[in-house]
């Protein structure tokens, strides 16, 4: 099912699960059976990662705990007679036991045992619907695209069962279309364990396209008689292709701004290359990849460190890393004050300073003594301020680092929420400290209009105006494993310990190699569709290749052209170089331009079909917004404002605006006030009925809403609302639209 022709669902979304918690999925589902069904979880039944021994659950532990439970004949008929309904996107990438649990949770009360080993009461019709795309299935270390083939069978061969298929695809222009389906059409071919490829189909009114092809030379660009290195010749490639960008520009690439121009890469360090080579002719870079953790920022680490001291004031390890890397105390310093004695480093009481190390810490100590007491949101700015946190962070390069003052904001209403949820100084930087290794989701470009580079991986479920693919005949070796390690057999599924290679049979050996190469075929598919109207192939097959030409073996270029030793024109017939790309000029008539042309009056009933269309026209431009004195930045939107979002927000506006105090009237004329400037009137009339009947009807919420012990706040971005209490029994509450 491709991706590109379908809306998001929502990753591992459960449509009404747990009624809003904030839980992972399986976590909250082991807790809701033991608690529905008062069963103790004791340390004992986790044999699974040595939880049991050491006092830890881990999330597999959680997983592996919810699909034990939901073989226990009370817990499971009390959880399926909740009759939930799953919707599960990304199935492909789904691992199997949060597989299992998913498809359990929806089976029948009576059901017994597990559905895909005896096929009997399967999950009841209307309570489990994914989707997938095997195309995309490029996780094959965490997910098992064996086990998801034999849920699709299985799903689809029960009696309600049915599977759609989409291949219209609502991104690619034209030509991204004729080179994919020409291009993956043998590649992924349905044999030896690879998937089948679904062909691409044009949409209404498709766009011409382009997919430009960049043909490096080797004897303009490698240096005659020397032999380089694989990096040094993928700085080369990268300098080349820095100026190659800038020379084309924005204009012949297809893209309204350099943030719709994107660069994807199968391994983070590349990305780096092309990075330094960006900003060294001038062009704005922004690095994104799924191997960022939160602690790669130093405004998260460095809050971090700080909001660790000031609640442990004898860690002695965490005060010198803050005096060296935040306040930049040399290590002589550091070391002549100690007197090789670290309780030295310490901060809980103000003492005397006679040096700058002792001044430091007498800063510490007073900025800590003054936090002592505030509410925890108020605590973290006054050590953000006194420690002038903000004004460090802006000392280092935004090129490098991004935009750390937006990231330490985030930090700032982190706290806030949680001083919302009633956590302690302490207990939040215990939270960041926890969270320290988990990845990044966001990471701030100092400049928004910045050239994207992003793995390929990364790329998957989302697209750009324009996509430049480099480094395609690059050697792309996998990396080497740490032994001890769990292998799992990509052709039985058999789990076996390697204590080191020799512990691999050569069959073994050659299927996981198989695999790997085959899930590198996907993921050049992923890559390749990700570009709304220009695709830019680097050709580098000179640069990389061997002294007998041919490409290395783990090449993704290889993988493109079938296998073969090198590259000889595969691409030419749908794809053309940036000289044979036609001006804008060219390729779309203006009727302007004609001479004589004249608009004709717009009839009457044209003029009511285009007021009756006008709400569904979420981009207006007026004559002011042509003004070239208006910054561009101020003029365009983002490309993810549509219809559904610009709805959903005047959506969340309405009901942050509500008097929840002053009834169903009150509710209503806000709503006729505020009807027409919705962006889909239809809608807003259709979605306020149904609140009426569902939300002001009901007699408990009405109930609640009454009592004069309910304070309720809307929330707005960024601050989070005050709760007053006025003794025992009160409640605070806070609706969010």
């Amino acid at each position: 099912m491709g991706d590109t022709s379908r809306r998001r669902l929502g990753i591992l979304a459960l449509a009404g699960l747990f009624h809003g918690d904030k839980r992972p999925v399986h976590t909250a589902l082991a807790e809701e059976i033991c608690a529905a069904t008062k069963i103790g979880v004791r340390g004992g039944h986790l044999r699974r990662g040595g939880g049991a021994t050491c006092g830890l659950v881990t999330y597999g532990d959680q997983i592996a705990l919810a699909e034990e439970l939901l073989q226990h004949p009370v817990a499971a008929q009390r959880i399926r007679e909740e009759s939930f309904r799953v919707i599960l996107d990304e199935a492909q990438d789904t691992e199997p036991l949060q597989f299992s649990v998913l498809l359990e949770a929806t089976r029948p009360p009576e059901a017994k045992g597990l559905w895909l080993q005896d096929r009997h009461l399967g999950p009841r019709s209307g309570h489990f619907c994914m989707v997938g795309d095997f195309q995309q299935s490029i996780y094959r270390e965490r997910a098992d695209l064996n086990y998801y083939r034999a849920v699709h069978d299985a799903l689809i061969a029960e009696k309600n069962g049915e599977s759609l298929e989409f291949a219209v695809t609502f991104r690619l222009d034209q030509k991204q279309l004729d080179f994919v389906n020409e291009t993956f059409r043998e590649i992924l071919n349905n044999k030896d364990g690879q998937v089948r490829f679904v062909e691409l189909q044009p949409r209404p009114n498709i766009l011409p396209g382009k997919v430009i092809r960049v043909p490096l030379v080797a004897k303009e660009l490698l240096p005659e008689g020397k032999r380089l290195k694989d990096y040094q010749k993928a700085r080369i490639e990268a300098e080349y292709l820095a100026r190659w960008i800038k020379d084309a520009g924005l204009e012949k690439l297809s893209a309204d701004s350099w943030r719709e121009v994107a660069i994807l890469c199968p391994r983070k360090a590349w990305l780096q290359t092309a990075a330094a080579a960006l900003r060294r002719v001038g062009l704005p870079v922004a690095i994104q990849s799924e191997r960022d953790v939160r602690g790669d920022s130093p405004a998260y680490a460095w809050l971090t460190a700080l909001l660790t001291i000031m609640t442990d004031p004898f860690n002695a390890y965490e005060i010198v890393g803050v005096l060296r890397e935040i306040f930049g105390a040399s290590d002589h310093d550091l070391a002549v004050f100690s007197e090789g004695q670290k309780a030295r480093f310490r901060i809980d009481e103000i003492l005397s300073a006679t040096g700058r190390i002792s001044s430091l810490l007498r800063t510490l100590a007073e900025i800590r003594q003054r936090a002592e007491g505030l509410a925890l949101f108020d605590a973290v700015t006054l050590i953000i301020e006194q420690t002038q946190l903000r004004e460090r962070l802006f000392l280092l390069p935004a090129t490098e680092f991004g935009d750390l003052a937006r990231e330490l904001d985030a930090l700032l209403a982190q706290a806030a929420e949680a001083e919302a949820n009633g956590m302690i100084l302490a207990e939040f930087a215990e939270q960041l400290r926890n969270d320290f290794a988990t990845a990044r989701a966001v990471r701030f470009s100092a400049d928004d209009n910045a050239i994207q580079l992003i793995t390929s991986h990364k790329a998957k479920g989302s697209e750009w105006q324009a996509v430049i693919v480099p480094f395609l005949a690059r050697d792309l070796r996998p990396p080497s494993p740490r032994y001890p390690h769990f292998v799992k057999s990509p052709v039985d599924g058999e789990l076996i310990i390697a204590f080191g290679k020799e512990d691999k049979s050569k069959d073994l050996k050659d299927a996981i190699e198989h695999a790997q190469q085959q899930e590198l075929e996907r993921l050049l598919y992923v890559a390749t569709t990700r570009a709304r109207h220009a695709l830019v192939v680097v050709l580098d097959q000179e640069i990389f290749s061997n002294g007998e030409g041919k490409l290395p073996r783990t090449a993704q270029l290889r993988r493109l052209i079938r296998d073969k030793d090198s590259y000889s024109g595969e691409f030419d017939q749908h794809s053309s170089t940036i000289d044979e790309v036609l001006e804008p000029s060219q390729t779309v008539g203006h009727a302007w331009q004609k001479n004589g042309a004249e608009i004709e009056p717009l009839t009457s009933r044209e003029l009511k079909h285009a007021a009756k269309r006008a709400s569904e026209f979420v981009r207006k431009i007026t004559p002011s917004a042509l003004d070239s004195e208006v910054p561009a930045e101020v003029r365009t939107r983002s490309r993810l404002d549509n219809l559904a979002t610009l709805y959903g927000r005047w959506w969340h506006k309405f009901f942050q605006c509500l008097d929840w105090k002053g009834g169903i009237d009150s509710a209503q004329k806000l709503f006729e006030k505020q009807l027409p400037i919705s962006p889909d009137a239809k809608a807003a009339v259709k979605d306020w009925n149904a609140t009426r009947r569902n939300l002001f009807s009901d007699a408990s919420i009405a109930r609640f809403l009454a009592t004069s012990l309910v304070f309720l706040r809307a929330m707005k971005p960024c601050f989070m609302p005050s709760f007053h209490f006025r003794g025992a029994g009160t409640t605070a509450a806070c609706l969010k639209a």
